[in-house]
């Protein structure tokens, strides 16, 4: 693909994500995004089948990134710590040889934290545009829960990682829950209304980053028992037949 090519699907992928954090998917037609990107209606059916498909692209870009540093995280942390005996992956908690060891681990997921969210905000229109759809009914493009399958899918590169080490490691339905409500949704939220929070407030991004961030150790912190980090909360009711 010549530069000349790649300019015109970049424009085509800038100008959808421009309209779509503006109008909204359904609001969008294929002609404005052409209009848009100052290229033929035709040219984006070259690159792409349909609207829906630039939106699964776009979506798909973003899964893909996320996972490249998340796999960052996981092999110098998670499989070196399982590797030297230093972290146990069980069902409902991580536990670790001593504190030191929990405490690195702990700062190393802040770090990945800031990471993910730094991420988010650098593509807060694409995130805008997933929470927008999420809100509807439209399974089709649904593409918050597509995030929250991709991570937990059995085949995907960060499950598989850690389960290579760790034979018996599974997802819990706690911390299923807490991942999506305590860490992926907050994040999304941040860089979606980040722009309009600071705006209101008056503080800078910076400010208010530092402030996430300073939130999500507290959230961190209150899992932690010891050396292990809780991933199921052992003081639910219990579950009727009916609910299992």
């Amino acid at each position: 693909m010549g530069n000349s090519e790649l300019e015109a699907k970049e424009r085509i992928i800038n100008a959808a994500v421009k309209l779509f954090a503006e109008k909204g998917f359904d609001g969008t037609t294929v002609s404005e995004i052409a209009e848009q990107a100052q290229v033929n209606k035709a040219l984006i059916y070259y690159y792409f089948k349909s609207k829906a498909d630039i939106l699964d692209y776009l979506v798909q870009t973003l899964l893909t990134n996320v996972t490249k540093f998340t796999m960052d995280f996981v092999h110098p942390t998670i499989e070196k710590m399982v590797m030297d005996g230093s972290l146990t992956v069980e069902s409902d908690q991580l536990h670790f040889r001593d504190l030191t060891a929990s405490e690195s681990f702990v700062n190393t997921i802040n770090e990945y934290y800031g990471k993910l969210l730094d991420y988010a905000l650098e593509h807060r229109q694409i995130v805008r545009i997933i929470m927008l759809e999420s809100l509807k009914e439209n399974e089709a493009h649904n593409n918050l829960f597509k995030m929250l399958d991709f991570s937990r899918n059995k085949d995907e590169r960060i499950y598989s990682s850690i389960s290579q080490v760790e034979h018996a490691y599974n997802y819990s339905n706690d911390l299923e829950l807490f991942r999506l409500f305590f860490m992926l949704i907050p994040v999304l939220n941040f860089a979606a209304y980040c722009d309009d929070y600071s705006k209101i407030t008056k503080f800078s991004e910076e400010v208010l980053k530092d402030s996430f961030i300073r939130s999500f150790k507290v959230i961190i912190s209150s899992i932690i028992k010891g050396s292990d980090i809780l991933l199921h909360n052992n003081n639910h009711p219990e579950r009727s037949d009916e609910d299992r």
